[in-house]
């Protein structure tokens, strides 16, 4: 005979963008894709994300600021180390953002489930495509970052203050 004792479990979402390594193929998987964004913001009548290159400029450019004030290591090895470091912590607050806005989603989209009458049902889903926009655009200030570190671990010298054209086509 085996005595049976009432056994409940709680199950805790862990998001797959909090549990993917902080890398930029993690994060480009993680975001939507522009066309998809875009479509929802036309239904949900939400302003749409900005421009990728604009978004990816802006991203070069804090890069230079950043990298220009800040004295970088003499060694290839040390600036790959340094660009690795700054782009985990980089990459690992903006999986955290997409994160966030999907649990805005999946929060929005249950309620409306539960109470498709509800008020303001339509505002929680525009406010979890906002939440996934800045999400994306996030994302796009980073590759555009990276464009510029990616170049200093090569040639510390070559686009920390230029915006040289050669900078700014090194593939990510």
């Amino acid at each position: 005979m085996s005595a049976q004792t009432d056994q409940t479990a709680t199950v805790i979402r862990f998001p797959q963008e909090r549990r993917l390594a902080p890398t930029l193929d993690a994060l480009t998987d993680a975001i939507l894709p522009e066309t998809q964004l875009r479509s929802l913001a036309e239904i949900r009548a939400v302003t749409p994300p900005r421009q990728v290159e604009r978004l990816r400029a802006f991203g070069r450019e804090r890069a230079r600021q950043i990298f220009e004030a800040t004295p970088l290591p003499d060694t290839r090895e040390g600036r790959q180390r340094m660009a690795s470091d700054w782009l985990s912590q980089l990459v690992s607050r903006a999986l955290a953002r997409v994160s966030d806005a999907r649990s805005l989603t999946e929060e929005a989209e249950r309620r409306e489930i539960e109470d498709p009458q509800r008020d303001g049902i339509y505002d929680d889903l525009a406010q979890a495509l906002r939440a996934e926009i800045v999400a994306w655009e996030t994302a796009q200030n980073i590759l555009g970052g990276w464009e510029i570190v990616q170049g200093l671990i090569d040639d510390p010298d070559s686009c920390a203050v230029t915006d040289s054209a050669t900078c700014q086509s090194r593939p990510i």
